[in-house]
């Protein structure tokens, strides 16, 4: 039969865990993950914990004038950023849900 953990282990794991939480946390603020529209004419900038941080817009959208198909390029990147950066936070700290802000 196992022995029960103590309080000071349970305490003592409570505190390392806690700890590799905001590790991963600083990390994941500090990295920065892209998403990319599917014709490439929209790139988004985020942090790895969901933060925009850019959005940088090909010139040739302009050549265009396509007001929707420009929305649905930034959607699209928006979405891929997100994505990108839940996967990065799942490596980081386990299964998390990223929303962009």
């Amino acid at each position: 039969m196992s022995q029960q953990p103590t309080r000071h282990e349970m305490i003592e794991a409570g505190r390392a865990f806690e700890q590799r939480l905001r590790s991963a946390q600083a990390s994941l603020d500090t990295a920065l993950v892209t998403g990319r529209s599917a014709d490439g004419t929209v790139t988004v900038l985020a942090s790895g914990l969901g933060q925009l941080k850019a959005v940088q817009v090909s010139p040739a959208v302009f050549d265009n004038r396509d007001t929707a198909a420009l929305q649905d390029a930034i959607a699209q990147s928006i979405r891929a950023a997100a994505a990108n950066a839940a996967t990065l936070a799942q490596e980081e700290m386990g299964d998390v849900e990223i929303n962009l802000h």
